[in-house]
């Protein structure tokens, strides 16, 4: 069997290996890009081709394996009903909802985040960015701060200042600093690291 001639330009075999063909081997598209990212060699944009392709073939599993996780973190987790409890507590209008799991969505996300909150829509967890159930634990605990910050106290998202001290008690509150570094991060301001 005879080799394929050798192109002299460069650049023709690294455009034909960069541009996805899954219709032609799927199995080849799929070791061969993974691999050249494995080594570095591949370019931003085939990376970013491979993984939405692979978000786009594993949205309903991710979606599937987000909603399962967060229905046993709602039922068995210290950390989640803690938060719950204590969301619960500050709503005091009856018609209002608090977070549940029917306002905590599952979702693929295409930004490179792991979740947000929105005081309109809840909470979103986005499915195929999540690496198991201890990361979304994690981001819920995250999110469930901010929620609980946005109903406790007045602080505008717009201000720098406010942006801040919501994102450094979220962290901290959330569980994700160390606890050296727990210590460091309250005050007086974005209070106390020791409790809600």
């Amino acid at each position: 069997m005879a080799e394929p001639p050798l192109s002299a330009d460069p650049s023709a075999s690294t455009s034909a290996s960069a541009s996805p063909a899954p219709d032609h081997d799927p199995a080849f598209y799929t070791w061969s890009t993974f691999f050249s990212i494995l080594t570095n060699t591949a370019p931003p944009t085939t990376r970013n081709a491979y993984f939405n392709h692979k978000d786009t073939l594993n949205e309903a599993a991710d979606c599937a394996r987000c909603e399962a996780s967060k229905t046993w973190l709602f039922a068995y987790s210290p950390t989640i009903r803690f938060l719950r409890h204590h969301l619960d507590l500050l709503v005091t209008d009856p018609s209002a909802a608090s977070i549940t799991p029917e306002n905590v969505r599952c979702r693929r996300c295409t930004t490179n985040q792991s979740g947000g909150f929105s005081p309109e829509h809840g909470i979103l967890l986005c499915a195929n960015h999540l690496r198991n159930r201890g990361h979304l634990e994690d981001t819920l605990a995250h999110e469930m701060v901010h929620a609980h910050d946005h109903l406790r106290f007045k602080l505008d998202p717009e201000d720098l200042r406010h942006a801040a001290c919501m994102e450094i008690r979220a962290s901290t509150l959330s569980g994700e600093s160390v606890a050296g570094v727990r210590e460091k991060a309250g005050s007086a301001e974005c209070g106390q690291p020791s409790g809600l």
